[in-house]
């Protein structure tokens, strides 16, 4: 069933996790757990301290925006147990996710450089609240809501395997999170946002855009 204004939102959740990433990528890249040590980082910081915040924002605008796609993904589901906590799992992945963010952005930057402690204690706080907890809520939610689509309409199975991949990439940055391997948690963060980027795209062409596009 064609829902234009559905393709045209996601669309725009598309764009909202390109700026995220980008700023993920540039400017906030030395202030991240990836960085240099936390003492530098935090300089980088307060140095740059509206380019860090907006990214932050940047990251938050992006989950609300994964929240929404995937209430419209629900839509194409039959009701039942699994839409709800697939979209459930996806809304209580904000909150960890959010906290974390809200953290990085707003907390971090004002606390003195002599609370060494509270700092490494927020820092590694925030990053499994985010990229672990967070993230992961996110992709198991996504990946209930995927999975049942394709057993309800398995002729749509070519258009649902890359956002499994996508999803299954997801939840190798909670484990390498876990496992504070932070080469590996960039690794699958960068495969894993383009893949599910490119994904959202193509899936909402399939349901709600493509009759209307021919139309056009």
């Amino acid at each position: 069933m064609s829902k234009p204004h559905y393709f045209y939102t996601t669309l725009l959740i598309a764009l909202l996790i390109f700026i995220a990433c980008l700023m993920m990528n540039g400017q906030m890249r030395p202030g991240l757990p990836v960085g240099d040590d936390l003492p530098t980082r935090l300089a980088y910081i307060n140095n740059n301290l509206t380019l860090w915040q907006s990214g932050w924002l940047s990251w938050m605008a992006a989950a609300l925006s994964l929240l929404a796609f995937a209430v419209m993904l629900s839509t194409e589901l039959q009701p039942g147990a699994v839409r709800q906590y697939g979209v459930l799992l996806v809304a209580l992945g904000m909150a960890p996710d959010l906290m974390a963010e809200t953290l990085y952005a707003f907390v971090l930057p004002h606390i003195a450089i002599e609370q060494l402690a509270l700092l490494q204690f927020i820092d590694v706080l925030a990053m499994h609240l985010t990229g672990f907890l967070g993230n992961g809520l996110y992709n198991i939610g996504g990946m209930l809501l995927t999975l049942a689509l394709l057993k309800q309409q398995p002729a749509l199975k070519l258009w649902l395997y890359p956002g499994l991949v996508a999803w299954l990439l997801g939840l190798g940055l909670s484990v390498a999170i876990a496992l504070q391997q932070l080469k590996l948690a960039e690794y699958f963060t960068a495969t894993s946002m383009v893949l599910s980027t490119g994904w959202f795209v193509l899936i909402a062409w399939k349901l709600w855009g493509t009759e209307h596009v021919r139309r056009a």
